[in-house]
């Protein structure tokens, strides 16, 4: 009857854990559906958060290029110094164009002329002078030949040829000195003005017996001034492209001058002269023209920056976080490293963006 008992009570006992296990088993099992329920939710909240938020997105392009107004001019521009004098001869007119060396008019200076003929006097004299102590001292050599020098007078003779020799070493001089002076005043009656350069010149006859001849070099520059705030775009030997804007004609320049020192009546936005030499086959002085420079890294708007780093969006549409590195230029970021042209960003990330979120 114990016996009965005993395994009467083990089975319900069975019965009850058996039981207790199911319930376990079924709580258990209600409370992984709860929780991917739960995570499900916040997944699709979390998404249609994202998409609620309407993200801008962009493709990036590289930074455009910095363009410079400026104008065609020689490389080299001289008003020429006239010799002193009077016009005797021009030899060239307005808009000829001259090689390096060719005269270009002729001089006549009437007061140097006169000096000229004084001088000629001066030499002349001085010569007669020397002629006249060079026969003296033949005479009285060809007396003292005739004497011995014990004979009375020999001595007088003697001295008297020193005084003649020393006598027509200065006349020797005077007259070596007058030919030099002669002959500067003599190159000065008739002077000749060259061209320093080859070129084109202008004449202005305005003024009597002193035309004023300009001489512009064959070699052309594009000559431009840049402001303090873009001065650190150029450096020199960088590569240009010069577009002269009436012919649209273009060529490939490099910066030959950089100034360092500002142009005048820059007013209180500093400027620098910039220099480019460019082909005169291409190119007309007085042309105006644009240079373009090429600008390093790629230019997003300043917004799509959040504490350094950028929302780039990849072939599924979802962000990754990414680290830029470059400087804010008014309302955008050059960025000159993390992103290049051709990635997509997003524009106006917020707090609620997340890495690996998805941006449709």
């Amino acid at each position: 009857m114990t016996a009965k008992r005993n395994s009467h009570h083990k089975s319900r006992l069975r019965q009850l854990f058996a039981t207790r296990r199911r319930r376990w088993i079924g709580i258990g099992g209600l409370i992984v559906i709860i929780i991917l329920v739960l995570v499900s939710i916040r997944h699709t909240s979390e998404e249609k958060a994202t998409e609620k938020n309407e993200y801008n997105i962009l493709r990036v392009t590289e930074q455009s290029d910095f363009n410079l107004t400026g104008k065609i001019e020689p490389v080299q521009t001289q008003t020429l110094t006239l010799p002193s004098g009077n016009l005797q001869n021009l030899n060239v007119k307005n808009g000829d164009h001259v090689a390096q060396g060719e005269a270009l008019l002729t001089m006549h200076n009437d007061s140097t002329q006169d000096s000229v003929a004084e001088l000629q006097g001066e030499l002349s004299k001085s010569q007669r002078t020397m002629n006249a102590q060079q026969q003296t001292i033949n005479n009285l050599r060809q007396q003292l030949n005739g004497m011995g020098q014990g004979d009375e007078g020999y001595n007088d003779l003697r001295n008297q040829l020193t005084e003649a020799q020393n006598a027509y070493a200065d006349a020797q001089a005077s007259v070596a000195a007058t030919q030099q002076r002669l002959n500067t005043a003599s190159s000065k009656v008739n002077q000749t003005l060259t061209a320093p350069f080859a070129g084109y010149v202008t004449v202005d006859q305005s003024k009597q017996n002193a035309p004023v001849i300009t001489l512009y070099s064959d070699t052309l520059q594009f000559v431009g001034q840049v402001s303090e705030y873009d001065y650190s775009k150029f450096h020199q030997s960088a590569d240009l492209k010069v577009k002269a804007l009436a012919t649209n004609r273009t060529a490939n320049a490099q910066v030959s001058y950089l100034s360092t020192i500002p142009t005048k009546n820059s007013g209180n936005n500093t400027k620098y002269e910039v220099t480019a030499n460019v082909s005169a086959n291409k190119f007309m002085a007085g042309q105006t023209a644009k240079a373009s420079i090429k600008q390093d890294g790629v230019q997003i708007p300043k917004s799509a920056v959040r504490h350094g780093k950028v929302f780039v969006v990849d072939s599924d549409n979802r962000v990754r976080e990414t680290d830029v590195s470059g400087r804010a230029v008014n309302s955008s970021y050059i960025v000159t490293d993390g992103v290049d042209a051709g990635d997509r960003i997003v524009t106006n990330p917020n707090s609620k963006l997340k890495n690996n979120a998805k941006v449709d």
